[in-house]
């Protein structure tokens, strides 16, 4: 092979390596990885929480889960294509991009949510019944009724409440139980100051795309009030987990609430407080961030 040739067939390679590369990203983001990745974990606390022991069912469950967030999460961006091109936070998502086609999204989304179900299949039957009702929850209702109303909020944070519920029932015990109620809970309620810190940092790109937002009907101090409010709300609900008869190590509930009012701070900074930390995107991070903790601190903390 000569120098010219070899130069030539290095160049191809480099070019094979970048397509791929880009391809595998616009997977990732059509799979919305990060969040999905998110649900898996909130799945994986309500599992640890029946005190069962890592078995092939954790496996099936973790990658049923996610299978399942990710599979629902691109047939949502497959639903919402066209709307998705005329605002600019979305107008990048992998379809209106180009990067990957509607059928092929619609392929995709379809492939992974009858993985997940086969796979949850295997954790039980509750279980796999839940991943399905999530679905119908996030892609028939949820998704379509954006676009009437800002109420859509609320089955939207019920999708997020069932994955701790799919783990606790792939464990054993019935869905009612109390410490499943806690956590499932927790996740709901958390989820609504999650949507109304997109609306209110999207909100231009909500109207742009038809969309009902809380905003047309709040000025943004008082839906900042408003996302407070509640998060005060779930810190309140949080110190109640001896009622759902959960218990936590020696010490961890001292952790636990320094936590909670280092959080309740460091978001009202972000809020309200004139400064550089101020922002919207700051206060989105933060409060996924104290979810998160949230979790660690019920896996790691709980007797």
């Amino acid at each position: 092979m000569n120098k010219s040739n070899k130069m030539s067939y290095i160049t191809s390679v480099h070019q094979h390596i970048n397509s791929s590369s880009h391809h595998f990203l616009a997977l990732m983001r059509l799979m919305k990885f990060p969040l999905s990745l998110m649900v898996t974990f909130s799945a994986l606390t309500g599992y640890y929480l029946t005190g069962k022991p890592l078995s092939p069912i954790t496996l099936n469950l973790m990658f049923g889960v996610f299978f399942m967030a990710s599979g629902s999460s691109a047939l949502n961006q497959f639903q919402e294509r066209s709307y998705d091109a005329l605002m600019l936070r979305t107008n990048k998502r992998p379809i209106p991009s180009k990067q990957i086609s509607a059928f092929g999204a619609l392929m995709v989304s379809l492939g992974l949510i009858f993985a997940g179900t086969m796979l949850l299949t295997r954790c039980g039957l509750i279980p796999m019944i839940l991943g399905l009702c999530n679905v119908v929850l996030y892609n028939l209702i949820y998704t379509p009724l954006k676009r009437f109303t800002w109420l859509a909020i609320v089955p939207g944070a019920l999708v997020g409440a069932v994955p701790p519920l799919i783990g606790w029932t792939s464990g054993g015990p019935y869905i009612f139980h109390p410490i499943a109620l806690f956590i499932a809970g927790f996740v709901f309620l958390w989820q609504l100051p999650h949507f109304w810190l997109l609306i209110l940092r999207y909100k231009k790109d909500y109207e742009t795309g038809g969309f009902s937002s809380l905003s047309r009907f709040m000025v943004e101090t008082r839906i900042k009030n408003l996302i407070f409010f509640w998060t005060i709300v779930t810190s309140v609900y949080l110190f109640s987990f001896p009622l759902f008869g959960i218990t936590f190590r020696p010490g961890v509930i001292t952790v636990f609430a320094f936590l909670n009012i280092l959080f309740i701070i460091l978001f009202y900074t972000t809020l309200f407080v004139k400064g550089k930390f101020r922002s919207l995107r700051n206060a989105f991070i933060l409060i996924n961030s104290f979810a998160l903790l949230v979790f660690i601190a019920l896996i790691f903390g709980c007797h």
